[in-house]
């Protein structure tokens, strides 16, 4: 199981919607399908790339468990509020 709660998150054109967070318990990677949690109601959405934040000569297609990390992702609801939500894999 991963979890990440999201700190910030904006639109970049012909990229998509973006998500900073630091991951937890689990490493996320590109293509994951995780959980954006919305209260009672849970968004499915796909990692499609990874950035890292401060960290270098890593794997570029894996946010690892604590580091500051940038999300693309596909699926996010047009009227979510991103910021204070969590992605989760359950």
């Amino acid at each position: 199981m991963t979890r990440m709660l999201i700190s910030d998150s904006f639109t970049v054109p012909r990229v998509g919607v973006v998500v900073t967070g630091r991951p937890e318990l689990a490493d996320i990677r590109e293509g994951d399908q995780l959980w954006l949690k919305e209260g009672a109601v849970r968004h499915k959405v796909t990692v499609r790339r990874v950035g890292h934040l401060c960290t270098a000569f890593i794997d570029p297609r894996v946010a690892l468990v604590g580091a500051n990390t940038s999300l693309v992702l596909d699926g996010v609801p047009t009227e979510a509020r991103l910021p204070g939500l969590w992605l989760s894999s359950e």
